[in-house]
């Protein structure tokens, strides 16, 4: 690992003590001043109290509590997952018997509600809050048949705060902070949560970046990290220098979303971003890309093909561009497994064929990820690796199935039945494995903007920017209604988009796009590409 030297701006984040607010471009290095920060607090606590650091994704929670317990740093008793993982776990249902009584059935974890149980609610609810579950009963019906729906953690656990003093009294006994990372994405019930445990006397910290906010879908609210920023109980902090993307990648980027942006230096004769408006269809464009990409790497201007990233909005753009692409290339498709209704089976399933294929090395990863409180009367280490270790042998699908689920029963998991079935259908399909493959150095990655979040390349080739495609279009009433319904959460995602790239952003227009029909039809330009503010930023 490098020695870090934090610039002014990251050591006075990292030196101050009390409740903040760190906004934090691109490659800004905030997850580095997230580690030195929960490194640097828990070096000082006791032996029997911890942090609470919460990142949005399970592989985010993994790295960053690698880099904190490097060079065998105790992190003491403090907790690393994502915000429905610390819900879940440490207040949830360690508590909410204590308030409902015990269900009838076993609890289980579930992604989405179906018949008949979703009309157990008041309301279709995107991201239910405290004072939902508090004015509606089928909350609590929902408990009783065992279902804890995903939605509702985060409003759960305040509820159960607000509720129970045994569960007050833990987490002040247990955690001294709080970090919570891409806060932008937090929803409503997830910053109250947040704002309950800073008023129970936990010092916190919150990192983000509103013009990364595109998770609005899901019931994100950029606003709220605002609204924290204003908020005097919290030290506001500026990480704005992007260490990652070349200056003329910065500049457009930044353009994009501040028209009156200070503009970086640099030499004028050296402009890393490109406009391509490519002939055909993307299909087409896939066969070009692959030719382009090759010659990159036989010139030497490129190490491998896994530094470059074909990113599109749509899934469908991406399966088309790669129906033409003649290089090597990994698509991340959904994962067809997180359709399954019981979302800790789900995780665990996606986590076993990561390593029987190779993209979780060590059995060790597997068992501090899943089985970590495993008590030994249930099953020795010895056997349990044992168990896992067979994962890698030769065998049927069947045979494979059954013992994905003998683990799963382990750590309480007993309803597999769904993801059984969605796992026969796709484990003979070589894309679909790909994804829990490790990462090759000669494969192009291909992915959405969303799968983009959080990861960097050198090159990258944005596609989708004809009209109607990327920002999304819709007509109206008539055709002299045409707009464009998520204009600021598509222009975040472009933003994303840009900012993967160190070296080189390739922004591509097709000839030929792909309408509704499923037809081609000759293309307009992208609105990303009509605005004034960005003349002169690209090639």
């Amino acid at each position: 690992m490098t020695i870090f030297k934090p610039t002014t701006q990251q050591q006075a984040a990292i030196d101050y003590d009390g409740s903040m607010i760190i906004t934090a471009c691109p490659g800004s290095g905030k997850t580095t001043v997230m580690k030195e920060k929960v490194r640097q607090t828990t070096a000082n606590l006791p032996s029997h109290k911890g942090v609470i650091a919460i990142t949005f994704t399970k592989k985010a929670s993994s790295e960053l509590k690698k880099k904190c317990t490097y060079n065998a740093h105790d992190t003491k008793q403090s907790f690393f997952g994502t915000i429905d993982s610390f819900c879940l776990k440490e207040i949830i249902i360690p508590f909410i018997g204590k308030i409902w009584g015990t269900p009838k059935t076993e609890l289980n974890p579930i992604k989405q509600l179906q018949e008949p149980y979703v009309h157990y609610l008041k309301d279709k609810y995107i991201s239910p809050t405290s004072e939902d579950i508090n004015n509606d009963e089928g909350f609590k019906k929902l408990y009783e048949e065992g279902m804890l729906w995903m939605n509702s953690f985060a409003a759960l656990a305040l509820y159960i705060l607000q509720n129970s003093k045994a569960a007050q009294r833990y987490i002040k006994a247990r955690y001294s902070h709080v970090f919570i990372d891409e806060y932008q994405d937090s929803s409503l019930a997830q910053h109250q949560l947040f704002f309950h445990l800073f008023e129970q006397d936990l010092i916190a910290t919150a990192v983000g970046d509103v013009w990364q906010s595109i998770y609005e879908f899901r019931g994100g609210n950029s606003r709220l990290l605002n609204e924290l920023a204003t908020n005097p109980g919290f030290e506001h902090f500026v990480v704005d220098i992007n260490h990652r993307c070349h200056p003329s990648i910065v500049n457009y980027a930044t353009r994009l979303m501040d028209p009156s942006a200070t503009l970086l230096t640099h030499d004028a004769n050296d402009i890393r971003v490109h406009r391509l408006h490519l002939k055909g269809n993307l299909k087409d464009i896939g066969s070009v890309l692959s030719t382009y990409i090759k010659k990159l790497i036989v010139d030497g201007d490129l190490g491998n093909a896994s530094d470059v990233a074909i990113l599109a909005k749509k899934e469908k753009s991406l399966a088309l561009c790669a129906l033409g692409m003649n290089i090597d290339y990994r698509l991340y498709n959904d994962n067809p497994l997180e359709k399954s209704s019981l979302s800790d089976c789900t995780d665990l399933y996606s986590d076993l064929l990561s390593f029987r294929y190779g993209a979780i090395t060590t059995i060790q990863d597997l068992i501090d990820k899943h089985f970590d409180l495993l008590e030994p009367k249930k099953i020795t280490i010895a056997k349990l690796r044992s168990l896992i270790k067979r994962l890698r042998d030769d065998q049927s699908v069947d045979d494979l199935i059954y013992k994905f689920g003998e683990l799963a029963s382990l750590i309480g998991i007993m309803e597999t039945q769904n993801t059984d079935a969605s796992l026969k259908l796709k484990i003979h399909e070589q894309a679909f494995l790909k994804q829990f493959m490790a990462k090759a150095d000669n494969e192009v990655q291909i992915m959405t903007l969303h799968k983009s979040k959080g990861l960097e390349f050198k090159y990258v080739f944005h596609l989708d920017l004809e009209e109607w495609s990327f920002p999304y279009m819709e007509k109206g009433d008539s055709w002299d209604d045409l707009h464009y319904p998520n204009l600021p959460q598509d222009t975040n995602l472009h933003y994303v988009g840009i900012t993967r790239a160190e070296e080189y952003c390739v922004l591509v227009r097709a000839e030929y796009r792909q309408n509704a029909a499923g037809k081609d039809s000759k293309s307009r330009e992208s609105y990303f590409w009509s605005l004034p503010q960005l003349k002169g930023l690209y090639q």
